[in-house]
């Protein structure tokens, strides 16, 4: 009787571990549409800083300064530059979101005296 027990057990514990795995959770932007944004590296995007003035020379999501070799991926909207390796996961995880970049504060910068 234990082992028709242990087999049910086995039967229902692979069921749920497909059922796990089968599971999608589409919350960010697809694959495509990010491969979509502009990739190219950061001596690339250094030249061309000059002419933009959105170009930085750190990610605004790890804060790591840029190397020449660095590839970055330009957001279609605002233009702004990140780490393809930081950036993409990112948009992954928020799609509504319009940049990944640092927020402007809401209060004023000085306070009336």
């Amino acid at each position: 009787m234990s082992c028709l027990r242990r087999e049910n057990r086995r039967a229902q514990q692979q069921q749920l571990h497909h059922d796990l795995h089968s599971f999608v959770v589409d919350i960010g932007l697809d694959d495509a549409t990010i491969k979509s944004y502009p990739k190219l590296p950061y001596s690339e995007a250094n030249k061309l800083k000059k002419t933009n003035s959105t170009s930085s020379c750190c990610c605004s999501i790890c804060l790591a300064d840029y190397k020449a070799n660095d590839m970055l991926r330009q957001l279609p909207d605002c233009s702004h530059l990140f780490h393809v390796k930081c950036v993409d996961p990112w948009l992954r995880l928020h799609p509504h979101a319009r940049c990944a970049g640092p927020r402007r504060s809401r209060l004023p910068s000085q306070l009336p005296g």
